[in-house]
């Protein structure tokens, strides 16, 4: 089985044969609402800000807007970290890697994959420093994710210890999520400064070496 070293960047080659028409058009109108919801916020304040505005600053309709989002905060907060499609999270499982490591690079990949906006991420967390509601919300929205992330570790943890009890297999699990988060924000922060230019394996790979250097 390959392992998953080269999985960042394999993710985000293989997007336009993975992601139809339909779906790609969903995505760029997503993305511009939200990019609408977001600088509105920062240049009239949060509060001022209408979903009527975000509509018409992104040339769509108010229905169009609620087959999106759910209220003016979701499109604000934005829909946050996707889990990785089910076929990455079997390749993921059955590797023989490091799990960290291994999972580090399933998640930036799926996220690469997506082509984040770095202009919008920059000004979302500006947003997010002037206006902390809107923060947690970003948070409460990402625990969804953070619980899916504990049960794809459980799996492959399950699968090359089968003798570790369930208990032992949660909590390693939920200590290796918390510490793909930490990596990922670090991560994220060096690829956002440096414009989107530096890969995202070596920082990965580097990340994965102080770890080493801190246990």
């Amino acid at each position: 089985m390959q392992t998953m070293q080269n999985a960042t960047l394999r993710v985000a080659a293989s997007a336009p044969q993975e992601v139809s028409h339909r779906d790609a058009k969903r995505e760029r109108t997503r993305k511009r609402v939200e990019r609408a919801a977001v600088f509105l916020a920062l240049e009239h304040g949060y509060e001022h800000v209408t979903v009527d505005q975000i509509c018409e600053e992104s040339d769509i309709s108010a229905r169009t807007f609620f087959n999106y989002f759910g209220s003016k905060d979701a499109a604000i907060v934005g829909v946050g970290t996707k889990v990785p499609p089910a076929d990455l999270q079997d390749e993921f499982i059955a590797s023989e890697g490091t799990i960290l490591s291994d999972f580090l690079h399933l998640v930036v990949g799926n996220i690469a994959r997506a082509e984040p906006d770095i202009e919008l991420i920059r000004a979302r967390r500006k947003l997010f420093v002037a206006e902390p509601s809107l923060s947690m919300q970003s948070m409460a929205r990402g625990a969804s994710a953070r619980q899916e992330f504990v049960e794809i570790i459980a799996r492959r943890i399950r699968r090359q210890s089968p003798a570790l009890p369930e208990s032992e297999v949660v909590e390693e699990a939920d200590i290796a999520v918390a510490v793909v988060l930490g990596v990922m924000h670090v991560v994220g922060t060096r690829w956002i400064e440096s414009d989107g230019t530096e890969e995202l394996d070596p920082l990965i790979n580097e990340s994965i070496e102080r770890l080493k250097r801190l246990v």
